[in-house]
C-alpha cells in the first residue's frame, strides 16, 4: 500500500471516530500514524490552508523566537481542535451555537493567531456579529462529518508541528521548506557555540600510563577518567560485556586530547545555558505557585495547570477548561471501565457468573487523580481507575460486598473514603437511631421501686445524669418523706448543682404574689429588682395590664419597680422585658405589648396632638391652627387645644383668649372659674391637657402616659430615691422651683395681691357675673373617675372662688408675668431656698437684719425661676 492510500485512509478512519465520539483522546493513535507516513503537507490538508497558516504565524528573527510562535500557534490550534470536539460531541454543551471574542481563552489563545476565525468559520460559525460569530438561525444541528474532517486536519497540524519543534518528525524536510528560518537559526547556534568553545583556555592534562576514556551513549560526552557515571548526564556507563561501550585504548594523543578538550568546553558552555535556562524556569515557577495561592489554587493544582496549559493563560484555563478536562477523564474511565465490563461479561457468559462492574465518578477524584499525574490526561484516567479500585478493596474487605452501593457511596462522597463508610454505615445504624430519637411520652418509672440499683440505672440512662453519685443524690431527694418535689424538677437541680440542702432551697421558692412554694426555674423576677413570682402570676398579671392599663403600669407587681418616669429606664427595662413577654405570654397578648410599644413612641413626635373633645391622639402633618381629630370629627386649635371657634381664625390664641373674655356671654359668667377651666393641666410628657385647677394635690399622674409630676412646676415625681446625688429632700421628690404653685399656695390672697401690685398686675376681686352657688372649678376629686365643679363656699373679695383657688387664680397670674416671690420672702423662707439651691446663708458678724435679707435675696436672684412652670396669661 501506498504512502497516500496509507494516509487516507487513517484519515478516514479518524474522522469517523471524532464524529461518533467528539473524543480527542480517541483520535490521537490516527494522528500520531499519520504523521508516519511520507505525504507532502500540500497533499495531507485538503480543508484549512495549512502552509499558509505555518508562514502567517512565525515571527522572530532566531531560533527562540520561531520555535515561540511555533508553541504559541500550536496551543492555539489545540483549542480550536476542542471547539470542533464540542460540535462532534453526541453531548454539546449548552452555548455551542456562540463563540465569544471576549472568552479569556479565545481572547489570549485563538484569537491572537491568524487563521483561527478562518476554521471556526469552516466548522459552521459564519454568521459574523460584533461580540463574536455564531451559526445561523435555519441551522438547528452542526454538519457533523465537516467538522469532524476539519477538525481532523487541525489536530494533524498541531501534532506534526509538536513533533517538528521537538525534532521528533519522521519527515522534517516537508516544513523547512515553510520553517527555513529554524534550519537557520539552529546552524547558527551551533557555530556560536564552537566560536565559542575556541576562546576558552582548557588547561592539557598530562598523559599518565593506564588512562582510560569512554563515550556517554546518551549525550555523547567523552569521559576521562575512571568512573561508571558520566559527568555531564549523570548517566551511568553502559556495561562493556553487552555492549562493548568501555574500551581500554592505549594513551590518547596530543591532538586527540585537544579535540576532547574542545568538546568538553563545549558541553559546558550548553550546561551553563542549560543552568540559566532551568534557573529562570524555576523562578517562574515560584511566581505561578505564590499567585496561585492569592488566588486560592494548590502548588500541585498550579503545576498541573502548567503543564496542561502550556504555560500560558494558566488562571483563564483552570476557569474555563478544567471543568472539562475533568468532565472528559471521568468519560474516559467510564469508557475503559465500560471496555472491560464487555469482556467480563464475555467470559462470565462462559462461566455462568455476572458481576455488575459499573463506576460512578466524581469530578473530585478526577482532579485528584489529574494533579497526582501532573496535568496528563491519559496518566489520569489511570489513576482515577486505580485509586477507584482500591478504595473498592478496601470498602469491600470490611464486609460491604455490594459493589454498586460502595460505588455509590464513593461518589457521593466526592471519593472520601471515610464518608463513603459513613454513608454505607447509616443503614445498618437506622433501626438504633430510631430507637434512640424515638419520642417517649409516657416513661414508667416507680420510685418505690425496692431495687435500689435498678433505680439509679433508669436515671442514668433516661435523665442523662453526670454521675452515679448524682443519681443517687436525686433518689434521695425523691425518697423525702412528704416532698412534693417532680422528678423532672429534682434532675434539672441535680444536673447543675451537688449540694443536697442548696438543692432543697431552690426547689422551695417562695412566690411574693400568691405565696406558693415553686422550684427555681419556674421563678420569674425582673430585672429592675429581686423580687419573684411563679409562672403563672407573672403570665396573669402583664396579661391583664396589657389588655386594660397603661404600658407604664408594667412594673413588677410586688415593689412597683421600675420608676419608668426615666426614658433611659424606661428602654433599658422594656428590651430585657420583651424577651420574658415573648415566650410566657400568648401570641394575640404579645402582640398588644409591640402595639403600646409603638403607641407610646408616636407619643414622643412633636406633631402629635391630643383631641381636646376626646380621648384620640394622632399626628398630625399640618402647619394649621385649625385640626380636626379624626375619631369624633370635632376642631381645635392645634396651639392652645381649645375647642376650635370662627374667630380664632386669623388670629393669635392670646388675641383669641382676650376677645373671649371681653365678647363671650357665656365665658363670662363662668368668672374665673372659667379661667382656671382654660389653663388647666398640661401633660409634659404626652402634652393630652386637663380642664382642671391645680389646686390640692401637687403630685399629678396623667391618665394617658402614666407620668408623674407637679401640676404646679411640671417637674417629674421620683418616688423612690432622688436622681439627683447627695439629695436631702424626703418624700415625693419633685424639687419644686421657688416661684411653683407647691410654696406659694401657702401665702396668703393678701400677700399674693401685694406681689402682683409691686409688678403692676391687675387682678380681680368682685364676680364676674357667675350664678353658681360654691366655688365652680372643676377638679379631680380623689378615687373618684369623674371630674366635678370644687363647690366650697366661696369668700368676699375673692371674685367668685374658694379661698383655695382664689389663690391659685393669684399664683397664675405670678407665674404668667414672671415676677420673683424672693421680694416678699420672709427671713426662715430665705434661708430654706438657700438650703435647696445649697447657697451659702450664714449670717455675718456686723450684718443686721435688713443687709443679711437683701444679701440672701440678690442671691437667690442669681438662680433662674422654674424653667418649666406654666406661664399662661
Amino acid at each position: 500500500m501506498s504512502s497516500l492510500a496509507q494516509f487516507e485512509e487513517l484519515k478516514a478512519r479518524a474522522e469517523s471516530c471524532l464524529a461518533t465520539s467528539g473524543s480527542v483522546q480517541k483520535v490521537r493513535p490516527f494522528i500520531t500514524a499519520m504523521a508516519e507516513t511520507a505525504v507532502p503537507v500540500s497533499t495531507r490538508y485538503q480543508h484549512i490552508p495549512a502552509e499558509n497558516i505555518i508562514k502567517e504565524n512565525i515571527a522572530g528573527k532566531n531560533q527562540k523566537e520561531v520555535v515561540e510562535s511555533l508553541t504559541q500557534l500550536i496551543k492555539a490550534l489545540n483549542i480550536l481542535v476542542k471547539y470542533g470536539c464540542n460540535l462532534t460531541n453526541p453531548n454539546r454543551p449548552q452555548y455551542w451555537r456562540t463563540v465569544k471574542y471576549n472568552n479569556p481563552v479565545f481572547k489570549t489563545v485563538v484569537d491572537i493567531i491568524k487563521g483561527g476565525r478562518n476554521v471556526l468559520c469552516l466548522y459552521g460559525y459564519t454568521n459574523k456579529m460584533p461580540d463574536g460569530l455564531n451559526f445561523p438561525d435555519d441551522v438547528t444541528s452542526p454538519d457533523v462529518q465537516k467538522v469532524a474532517e476539519v477538525a481532523t486536519e487541525v489536530m494533524t497540524l498541531s501534532a506534526e508541528l509538536d513533533l517538528f519543534t521537538k525534532g521528533k518528525h519522521s519527515h522534517p524536510e516537508f516544513f523547512e521548506k515553510n520553517i527555513p528560518l529554524h534550519r537557520q537559526a539552529q546552524e547558527k547556534d551551533d557555530q556560536e557555540v564552537i566560536s565559542d568553545a575556541k576562546v576558552i583556555q582548557v588547561p592539557v592534562p598530562k598523559p599518565r600510563a593506564c588512562n582510560t576514556h569512554w563515550q556517554c551513549q546518551k549525550c555523547t560526552f567523552i569521559n576521562l577518567k575512571h568512573g561508571s557515571i558520566c559527568e555531564m548526564c549523570d548517566m551511568h556507563q553502559e556495561d562493556p560485556v553487552t555492549k562493548n561501550i568501555n574500551l581500554c585504548n592505549p594513551l590518547p594523543s596530543k591532538d586527540d586530547v585537544m579535540s576532547i578538550t574542545k568538546s568538553q568546553a563545549s558541553f559546558k558552555i550548553l550546561d551553563i545555558k542549560k543552568q540559566d535556562t532551568f534557573r529562570k524556569e524555576g523562578l517562574k515557577l515560584l511566581h505561578h505557585l505564590k499567585e496561585g495561592e492569592k488566588k486560592g489554587f494548590g502548588p500541585e493544582e498550579v503545576y498541573a495547570a502548567l503543564q496542561a496549559s502550556g504555560g500560558s493563560g494558566v488562571w483563564d484555563w483552570l476557569h474555563s477548561e478544567l471543568p472539562h478536562v475533568l468532565e472528559e477523564i471521568c468519560a474516559m474511565a467510564a469508557s475503559v471501565q465500560l471496555h472491560r465490563k464487555t469482556q467480563c461479561s464475555r467470559i462470565q457468559a462462559g462461566s455462568g457468573e455476572h458481576h455488575n462492574t459499573e463506576i460512578l465518578l466524581s469530578k473530585a477524584e478526577a482532579k485528584q487523580a489529574w494533579i497526582t499525574s501532573e496535568g496528563n490526561t491519559q496518566k489520569a484516567v489511570l489513576q482515577l481507575l486505580s485509586d477507584r479500585a482500591a478504595k473498592l478493596h478496601v470498602l469491600m474487605s470490611m464486609g460491604f460486598v455490594d459493589r454498586l452501593a460502595c460505588e455509590k457511596a464513593l461518589f457521593i462522597s466526592a471519593g472520601d473514603l471515610g464518608g463513603a463508610l459513613s454513608h454505607l454505615q447509616r443503614p445498618l445504624l437506622q433501626p438504633l437511631h430510631n430507637n434512640i430519637w424515638k419520642e417517649q411520652t409516657n416513661i414508667h418509672f416507680d420510685i418505690n421501686h425496692d431495687d435500689k440499683e435498678w433505680l439509679c440505672c433508669r436515671l442514668l440512662g433516661l435523665y442523662n445524669l453526670p454521675s452515679w453519685g448524682r443519681c443517687l443524690l436525686a433518689l434521695s431527694l425523691l425518697q423525702q418523706p412528704d416532698v412534693e418535689y417532680s422528678l423532672e424538677d429534682v434532675v434539672q437541680c441535680v444536673r447543675e448543682h451537688h449540694d443536697k440542702d442548696f438543692i432543697n432551697r431552690i426547689l422551695k421558692k417562695e412566690c411574693k404574689i400568691c405565696f406558693g412554694s415553686f422550684p427555681q426555674r419556674k421563678m420569674h423576677s425582673l430585672t429592675a429588682c429581686q423580687c419573684s413570682m411563679c409562672t403563672e402570676c407573672f403570665k396573669q398579671h402583664f396579661t391583664v395590664v396589657l389588655r386594660d392599663k397603661h404600658i407604664r403600669d408594667m412594673v413588677c407587681p410586688v415593689c412597683e419597680e421600675p420608676d419608668i418616669n426615666d426614658p433611659e429606664t424606661f428602654l433599658t427595662y422594656v428590651s430585657t422585658l420583651d424577651v420574658q413577654l415573648r415566650v410566657y405570654l400568648e401570641p394575640e397578648t404579645y402582640e398588644l405589648f409591640g402595639k403600646k410599644l409603638m403607641e407610646h413612641a408616636v407619643m414622643k413626635d412633636p406633631k402629635f396632638l391630643w383631641c381636646c373633645h376626646c380621648t384620640n391622639g394622632f399626628i398630625n402633618d399640618k402647619d394649621q391652627l385649625k385640626v380636626t381629630c379624626q375619631n369624633c370629627q370635632q376642631s381645635f386649635c392645634s396651639k392652645c387645644k381649645k375647642p376650635w371657634e370662627d374667630q380664632h381664625e386669623g388670629i393669635s390664641c392670646n388675641d383669641f383668649q382676650a376677645w373671649k373674655r371681653e365678647n363671650d356671654s357665656d365665658y363670662q359668667k363662668q368668672g374665673l372659674a372659667g379661667f382656671l377651666h382654660d389653663n388647666g393641666i398640661n401633660c409634659p410628657n404626652c402634652k393630652f391637657q386637663y380642664a382642671l385647677a391645680k389646686g390640692g394635690c401637687m403630685h399629678f399622674t396623667c391618665s394617658q402616659c402614666r407620668y408623674e409630676f407637679c401640676c404646679g412646676c411640671n417637674n417629674p415625681f421620683h418616688k423612690r430615691g432622688c436622681m439627683y446625688a447627695q439629695c436631702t429632700v424626703t418624700g415625693l421628690h419633685a424639687h419644686h422651683p421657688r416661684d411653683c404653685l407647691f410654696y406659694l399656695r401657702d401665702w396668703t390672697p393678701a400677700r399674693l395681691q401685694a406681689l402682683l401690685q409691686m409688678g403692676g398686675v391687675k387682678f380681680n376681686i368682685d364676680p364676674d357675673g357667675t350664678t353658681m352657688e360654691g366655688c365652680g372649678v372643676m377638679e379631680q376629686k380623689d378615687g373618684a373617675q369623674f371630674d366635678a365643679p370644687c363647690g366650697i363656699q366661696t369668700q368676699e373679695g375673692h371674685a367668685g372662688l374658694c379661698d383655695k383657688h382664689y389663690r391659685e387664680y393669684l399664683v397664675s397670674l405670678i407665674n404668667a408675668h414672671l415676677l420673683d416671690p424672693a421680694d416678699f420672702f420672709e427671713e426662715g423662707e430665705l434661708i430654706s431656698a438657700c438650703k435647696r439651691h445649697k447657697v451659702y446663708h450664714d449670717r455675718g458678724e456686723e450684718e443686721n437684719d435688713e443687709t443679711y435679707h437683701t444679701r440672701l435675696r440678690q442671691k437667690l436672684k442669681e438662680i433662674p425661676l422654674g424653667d418649666k412652670v406654666p406661664r399662661k396669661i
